[in-house]
């Protein structure tokens, strides 16, 4: 081991051949691999016979910095320029404050759906008002009046469309990936597979995050489910609802015929749609905006008991934009509890279910 005092020292008399390993790797690479770089950098500095075993490592490892730096450096001001590029093509449908954490690699599909709410009809006033990455998926933000009549399914369509094609996109380059498992879920191709290290025993068996407290289909029927979804539901879909009356205010009490709310279509959306109604005042009011964020953070909660607080403080966080009036922090409080049970009940349904199969086996 050597002291700061060394490691000083040796940054300092060989800052110039740091910088000169880390940067030709950059210039090559997209992304920092610690399989490649240790390839790469295993007998960069031997020619520096006067200095020990030790003090390699150090040089090593601070051209790795070096370069990762650099990498980083370089991904983000492409990331940028292609983001402002996306505002500047589509400013009439994507928001001006719009939040997009997201690699270039998807880029197209975010093209792709702003060309779709383009076609929409005006009185749906929808925009783009941002996206991210979430557990390997592109989940779109997309506000508009859900009470316009056919906007809501139509709006969450494209979403869905969105997120199943994004499963198949690699994050990084835009070439066809699939979702890996490592330490994190992460969508990418076979050429940037290397960039999550380890991958765990279960990578490969699940095409769909969204679907991992159920029984989640291979990666061949989630290929077959986004062509359906895209051969069914063309962008010229919503032109025939442009003209027509909108539909009559929805209830404010609950109503046993609501087949066709698609909030309702799965067993979550049932329980946020059945207390939202259960509910006065202020509660209600966040559980009709917020209805959709909820199932969303649900569906995508996949992190250990004892890191939920910060799992669930980190969703709610990001709802704060999205918000029809500032959050307060009273509001807040009753988003974390909410979302913090349902996200428990789900565990708990979760762990039933795979103890019975257990026991059928």
């Amino acid at each position: 081991m050597i002291d700061e005092k060394r490691k000083d020292w040796l940054r300092g008399a060989y800052l110039d051949r740091i910088t000169e390993a880390g940067m030709h790797y950059a210039a090559d690479h997209t992304h920092f691999v610690d399989a490649e770089w240790e390839s790469y950098i295993a007998g960069e500095f031997s020619y520096l016979t006067e200095l020990s075993v030790d003090d390699h490592s150090y040089l090593r490892e601070q051209a790795g910095y070096e370069a990762w730096q650099r990498i980083r450096a370089a991904l983000g001001e492409a990331s940028k320029t292609a983001i402002s590029k996306l505002h500047r093509d589509n400013d009439d449908v994507i928001s001006t404050d719009a939040s997009f954490a997201v690699g270039i690699g998807w880029l197209s599909l975010l093209h792709h759906a702003s060309g779709r709410v383009r076609t929409y009809p005006q009185g749906w006033r929808a925009r783009i008002v941002g996206g991210k990455e979430k557990l390997g998926c592109l989940v779109l933000h997309i506000a508009c009046d859900y009470d316009a009549r056919g906007c809501r399914s139509e709006v969450e369509r494209l979403r869905e469309e969105v997120r199943l094609r994004s499963l198949g996109i690699c994050e990084i380059c835009g070439e066809n990936g699939r979702l890996r498992l490592s330490g994190y879920a992460k969508t990418v191709c076979d050429q940037h597979a290397a960039v999550m290290g380890e991958f765990r025993e279960d990578d490969g068996l699940w095409a769909d995050p969204w679907t991992w407290g159920d029984d989640a289909g291979r990666i061949d029927d989630l290929l077959a489910k986004g062509r359906a979804v895209m051969s069914e539901y063309p962008a010229e879909s919503a032109e025939l609802l442009r003209g027509m009356d909108p539909v009559r205010p929805r209830a404010t009490q609950h109503v046993m015929d609501e087949s066709n709310d698609p909030l309702r279509s799965t067993p979550i959306g049932m329980r946020i749609d059945d207390d939202t109604w259960s509910r006065q005042g202020r509660e209600q009011e966040l559980l009709i905006e917020f209805g959709w964020h909820l199932q969303d953070a649900v569906n995508g909660a996949a992190v250990k008991v004892e890191f939920l607080d910060g799992y669930v403080r980190d969703e709610v966080a990001q709802w704060r934009e999205y918000a029809a009036q500032p959050l307060t922090e009273s509001d807040e409080e009753f988003l974390h509890g909410y979302l913090r049970d349902l996200i428990l009940e789900e565990y708990e349904r979760i762990r039933i279910k795979q103890a019975a199969e257990r026991n059928n086996e």
